[in-house]
Order: structure tokens, then C-alpha cells, then sequence
């Protein structure tokens, strides 16, 4: 048995670690049916704290 020349296997970790980024962010990105996804989670709760904050700062001292 031959081993492969060098050249063609080449960059394959490079489109392994791609593919495990693409499925991590869709994991992500994406809720699951009903539920909300981890993004939108942290924006709201972003919106939330600044909100709070805004009205904080407006009170009157």
C-alpha cells in the first residue's frame, strides 16, 4: 500500500475545522422548533439592560 502524495491531502484540516464553525454557528443562530434562538436570547437581554439603564440614568436626581 501507497501512501498519498503530500499535495493531496493538503488543506483538509482547514475544510474539517470549516465545517464544525459552520455547525457550531448554525447550532447558534438557530433555535430549535418553538424556541427562541441564542442570538435573539442576547439581543433582547442586550435591549433589556439598556432600557433599564436609560431610565436610570433619566431619573431625577
Amino acid at each position: 500500500m501507497t501512501r498519498p502524495p503530500a499535495s493531496c491531502t493538503r488543506g483538509q484540516a482547514l475544510t474539517e475545522y470549516l465545517v464544525a464553525l459552520l455547525v457550531l454557528a448554525m447550532l447558534i443562530g438557530f433555535g430549535r422548533a418553538g424556541d427562541s434562538s441564542v442570538v435573539d436570547t442576547l439581543l433582547t437581554a442586550i435591549h433589556t439592560a439598556f432600557n433599564r439603564l436609560s431610565a436610570f440614568i433619566s431619573l431625577p436626581l
